[in-house]
């Protein structure tokens, strides 16, 4: 999938801003997602991040992206589906000195 970054200002605290990334899957369906967080490991960049469309819920859910490409232009990103990958990533983001909270 590719992303095009763009920008959402107000989104959980009227203080913070978040970065807003457009993935376009194979089918050239785009979906909007708001990226929580960002943490690299093992050379390789994972986003936390929260469907646009849910982000003002109470309790949305969120997925982990995984760099796979990138250019100077682009960044292209999968779902991590591993689940021993995602599991050791979670507890990345988990430790990360953060103000969310993630539940399983």
């Amino acid at each position: 999938m590719e992303n095009k970054n763009n920008e959402i200002d107000n989104f959980f605290e009227e203080d913070e801003t978040f970065e807003i990334i457009t993935m376009t899957d194979e089918n050239g369906i785009e979906t909007d997602f708001v990226v929580i967080d960002a943490i690299e490991a093992d050379k390789t960049k994972y986003l936390l991040v929260v469907s646009a469309e849910d982000a003002e819920s109470d309790e949305p859910e969120a997925a982990i992206l995984k760099e796979v490409k990138s250019n100077k232009d682009d960044a292209y990103y999968e779902f991590v589906e591993d689940d021993c990958e995602f599991k050791k990533i979670s507890v990345l983001f988990q430790d990360n000195e953060t103000d969310y909270e993630m539940e399983f």
